[in-house]
């Protein structure tokens, strides 16, 4: 079974168990497997940096400065300030600030003192730089090596049998249970439950595999008029999603704004601007980690089919300046309002068609 469509009506105690992947959710379901199987087998291909979770009640004098007027911000910015240093300054300025070498030595030295085999440690120990891949968290994912019913196995799966795992070597590994942790397709080109249908004919999911992945400041893409999104390609710095929703919520009330002021019921951002934002992009990337040797090893999901990494090489701040000073020109306001709905005929018939007060609803 995948972990994102788990059967809870599997009992694991006693059980042979076995677990493809050492990402997020494998970080995640591991320590919890262990205890209850009778032995669990890890296969790993990569293996992901690990850090301590500071998972710790908020302290009294802490919890009575967030009733002081201004107390929440202020923690928030502090939290938001914690966030920005461990990923958007770390990755997408490594040719500037050396945050990911110290990033390196924390995640080393904590491999350290959790695992005492320096076998199974040297197996668990990245080859490719802090940023490369999102890392993990957790307190006892690496100690749970450390358990004699627990098996690290990094010979590449053969094959997948009736009772069990084939790795390369020839060995076969027995299991009751098999879990695959191996994460989603978070980078390929769909839109959704329903397709989205641009100006000329085109679906956007067409223009995104044609043209690669990109839009205006993460948010409007040209031949798609009325479409905004809120975490588009080039848009998500690698920070906070509340401050991503902010940022780009902020760019599409301008543009509604501004559409309002000049009666018209068409925005549309112009080619040349997109254009523009996209070689900005390309021309930034060139000092994040992404491209440099230190990720080859990575196998990062991060790298699209393109070999593009559509994250936003800035910062959470300079994002949210932009979204309140970008040129409304670089938008196209046409046409006057109407009552009538306008109705694509490639959505019409499929699983969602707009209504009558323009809302989608899924047949």
């Amino acid at each position: 079974m995948h972990t994102a469509r788990w059967d809870h009506g599997r009992d694991l105690t006693g059980l042979r168990v076995g677990v493809i992947g050492t990402g997020a959710s494998a970080v995640q379901a591991i320590p919890e497997i262990a205890p209850v199987a009778a032995h669990l087998t890890v296969f790993q291909r990569t293996p992901i940096w690990c850090f301590p979770k500071a998972d710790l009640p908020l302290p009294l004098p802490v919890r009575w400065a967030m009733r002081i007027p201004g107390g929440k911000t202020f923690w928030r910015l502090l939290s938001q300030a914690y966030v920005e240093v461990t990923f958007p300054l770390s990755a997408h300025y490594a040719t500037v600030l050396p945050l990911g070498k110290r990033a390196e030595a924390l995640g080393r030295s904590y491999l350290r003192s959790q695992v005492r085999d320096p076998q199974i440690r040297d197996q668990l120990t990245p080859r490719y730089a802090v940023g490369c891949k999102r890392p993990g968290f957790h307190n006892t994912y690496l100690s749970t090596y450390n358990r004699d019913d627990v098996h690290l196995v990094t010979d590449p799966i053969a094959a997948i049998r009736p009772g069990g795992v084939e790795t390369a070597d020839g060995e076969l590994h027995g299991l009751d249970v098999l879990i695959l942790a191996t994460g989603f397709s978070v980078m390929d080109v769909d839109t959704g439950g329903f397709p989205v249908i641009g100006a000329g004919g085109q679906s956007l999911a067409q223009f995104w595999d044609t043209h690669r992945m990109q839009a205006y400041e993460g948010v409007s893409v040209p031949g798609f008029p009325n479409f905004f999104s809120v975490c588009g390609p080039y848009g998500y710095v690698g920070s906070s999603f509340f401050a991503l929703i902010e940022t780009q919520t902020r760019h599409i009330v301008r543009c509604l704004r501004e559409a309002r002021r000049r009666g018209a019921a068409r925005v549309e951002i112009r080619p040349e601007a997109n254009a523009r934002y996209f070689a900005e992009m390309m021309r930034k990337r060139r000092r994040q980690i992404f491209w440099q040797d230190s990720c080859a090893n990575a196998n990062s999901y991060y790298f699209d089919k393109h070999g593009d990494v559509p994250l936003r090489p800035a910062t959470t701040l300079a994002a949210d300046w932009r979204s309140r000073r970008f040129d409304l020109d670089d938008y196209r306001f046409s046409g006057p309002p109407s009552d009538e709905p306008q109705r694509s005929p490639e959505v019409v018939g499929s699983r969602a068609v707009p209504t009558r007060h323009g809302r989608r609803t899924a047949r």
